[in-house]
C-alpha cells in the first residue's frame, strides 16, 4: 500500500514539510532564516585572508570557474560558503591547500625531453601490454615523466618514459622470461 502524506507543515521562508508524527526535523530546520547555512543553521563565514575566491583560482589555472571547482573538489581541497558583498553566495577556497596543489602540477611542455619515449613506443619496444609498463613504474624500475602538453581540446598530462631504463629492463628483466 502506497502512502500519501500531505505536506501541512509551512516552516520559516515558506518550506512545506510532511505533517507526521513518525518524522521529525531539526531544530535549524525549521526556523531557517536568510543568511544561514542550510546544513549547520549557522550564518555564512567570512572569507579571511586564508581563503581564495574560486575565479582568481580559475585564471591561475588558465580554465573555466566549473572546470577549476571540479578540480579542487577531485584533490580535496577545503573551502567555505561566503557571502558576497553583493550578496551572492561563492566558494573560498583554503589557500595552503590550492599553493600545494598548484605547486605540484606538472609543468608545460611543448614537446617530450630527448630521452623519453612516449607509452606507444614503450609498449612496442618492450613487446608487452600497457598494464605491466605501469606496474614496472610503480616498482620503481622505470624512471616516469609527466608534463602537461597543449592539445586541440586543452592542455592534457601525458606520461613519457626512460629510453635507458626500457633497454636495462628488455635486456635483464624480460630476458629471464
Amino acid at each position: 500500500m502506497i502512502y500519501r502524506f500531505k505536506k501541512t507543515f509551512i516552516g520559516v521562508g515558506g518550506r512545506e514539510y510532511i505533517n507526521n508524527p513518525k518524522l521529525s526535523f531539526p531544530e535549524h530546520v525549521k526556523i531557517r532564516r536568510k543568511g544561514t547555512e542550510p546544513k549547520s543553521g549557522q550564518p555564512y563565514a567570512s572569507a579571511s585572508g586564508a581563503f581564495m575566491e574560486t575565479s582568481s583560482i580559475a585564471a591561475r589555472l588558465r580554465c573555466s570557474p566549473s572546470a577549476a571547482r571540479q578540480y579542487l573538489h577531485r584533490h580535496g581541497v577545503r573551502f567555505r560558503v561566503v557571502r558576497k558583498s553583493t550578496g551572492s553566495l561563492t566558494l573560498c577556497w583554503r589557500r595552503l591547500d590550492v599553493e600545494r596543489l598548484l605547486a605540484a602540477r606538472e609543468p608545460v611542455c611543448r614537446r617530450a625531453p630527448l630521452c623519453y619515449v612516449n607509452m606507444e613506443e614503450a609498449v612496442r619496444y618492450l613487446g608487452v601490454v600497457r598494464s605491466y609498463v605501469y606496474r614496472l613504474v610503480k616498482k620503481g624500475l622505470l624512471r616516469e615523466y609527466r608534463c602537461r602538453i597543449k592539445t586541440v581540446r586543452g592542455f592534457r598530462v601525458r606520461c613519457f618514459y626512460h629510453r635507458e631504463d626500457l633497454e636495462h629492463i628488455k635486456l635483464h628483466v624480460l630476458h629471464k622470461r
